[in-house]
């Protein structure tokens, strides 16, 4: 039959077999008969061009969100109809006087209204308000910082040579806002008094508002535990302060999770546990930590050297690939950060590489509860053959709500997972 329909419709369903057949097999690999499903190169030449790449191109020159364009109204109730029993993640942890950032430590005092209060109901204002100079650092004046605890980090916040996503100069005075002072030489550091600026007119975090994507755990701890035990190595030592991840070994963890690379949808949110704020810092009520030093502070809690494990240039590039609204973790920079190695070759090449491609950074989650109904449903593997893809567990709504501060580069936010 020579019909164009029928030869058509003969043709869409071989290839939506040969689809099937794909998936099917990938679903099929496991972690002891794996193959790379995205071959990422052995050694990794260059950062993306802040100016030109993916979401430049695809979002446009004028853009300021960058893979936040993904969604879409339609797409937001996509992600609000993952919602099925109710359950809440808190995955921010508690900030408190004394929480380091990387320049500042948290600090306030608190303002006693007057007693025994005003009219008939005794009303009593109290007040919190941030000090002029740190209690726990003397050296630092100004101790709100806004990326500080869980943390989202926007493109601002580390660019290549000044230039961030979409080429947006930051070293440009122009775009400063409410610039006090001679402006003079504009200096390598952080200005001085003679020259004051409190922001950036473009790029700020004031443009991202309220996230609502389709989270996606990466239980890397999980799968490499697993292995630590196999080997007769203490589980509860892994990972080490200078782990670097591989894209190899997030793919079996999506292997493991009875997932695939074609179950990531551009736009969706990485959600990577490491499990290192597993050793030291969770508040999961199966086995609550409290040395967030350590967490923060590359395993140790004496001289404040911030660091610790996180992935390898391979796996940045494996992430940039899937084209995320974002890549969170339960470590402190993504990207391993260890203040013993020299960068090689690149420094922060996570940061830069996302920021300057249109991808947010949320740093500093606590993943340990999410993860640890997950793995329970996962041994279930009766569970697990009966649920379709978005009834997963390791697929869930994520929303972040961020605090709208104009020319800021980055929020401290307290995100949630609802499955």
């Amino acid at each position: 039959m020579n019909n164009p329909t029928f030869i058509f419709l003969r043709i869409f369903i071989a290839v939506m077999m040969f689809i099937f057949l794909i998936n099917t097999l990938l679903r099929a690999q496991s972690t002891s008969s794996y193959t790379p499903m995205d071959l990422i190169p052995e050694v990794i030449t260059a950062l993306p061009d802040p100016c030109d790449n993916t979401a430049t191109r695809k979002w446009g020159p004028e853009d300021q969100k960058g893979n936040l364009n993904y969604l879409t109204d339609e797409r937001v109730q996509e992600n609000l109809a993952l919602i099925r029993s109710g359950r809440v993640y808190n995955l921010s942890h508690m900030l408190e006087p004394g929480q380091m950032g990387f320049a500042a430590f948290l600090d306030f005092k608190s303002n006693l209204g007057q007693w025994p209060g005003r009219g008939a109901g005794n009303t009593i204002t109290n007040n919190e308000e941030t000090l002029g100079n740190s209690t726990f650092n003397m050296n630092r004046a100004g101790v709100l910082q806004f990326e500080i605890g869980t943390q989202l980090d926007g493109f601002n916040h580390f660019t290549q040579g000044g230039i961030t996503y979409n080429c947006f100069d930051t070293r440009d005075p122009e775009t400063h806002l409410h610039v006090e002072g001679d402006l003079g030489e504009l200096p390598n550091g952080n200005p001085g008094d003679d020259y004051v600026f409190r922001g950036h007119t473009r790029m700020g975090i004031e443009n991202v508002g309220t996230i609502i994507a389709r989270g996606i755990l990466i239980d890397l701890g999980g799968l490499l535990r697993e292995k630590e035990v196999l080997l007769g190595r203490d589980p509860e030592q892994f990972p080490p302060p200078a782990y670097e991840f591989t894209p190899e070994e997030i793919e079996q963890s999506l292997l493991r999770q009875n997932l695939t690379i074609d179950d990531i949808k551009p736009g969706d949110a990485l959600l990577i546990r490491t499990a290192w704020a597993g050793r030291y810092w969770t508040s999961n009520p199966i086995d609550p930590r409290n040395e967030r030093l350590k967490y923060l502070n590359n395993g140790q809690d004496a001289e404040f050297l911030p660091g610790g494990p996180g992935l390898d240039l391979r796996a940045i590039q494996w992430t940039l690939n899937r084209q995320p609204v974002l890549v969170a973790a339960d470590v402190k920079s993504i990207e391993i950060a260890n203040p013993f190695k020299e960068p090689d070759p690149f420094h922060r090449p996570g940061h830069v590489s996302w920021l300057s491609s249109g991808i947010y950074m949320l740093e500093d989650v606590d993943l340990e509860e999410w993860a640890s109904d997950c793995e329970q449903e996962r041994l279930n593997q009766d569970v697990m053959k009966e649920s379709s893809i978005d009834r997963s567990c390791y697929i869930a709504t994520l929303i972040v709500q961020t605090i709208p501060i104009r020319g800021s580069g980055g929020s401290t936010v307290a995100p949630i997972v609802i499955r």
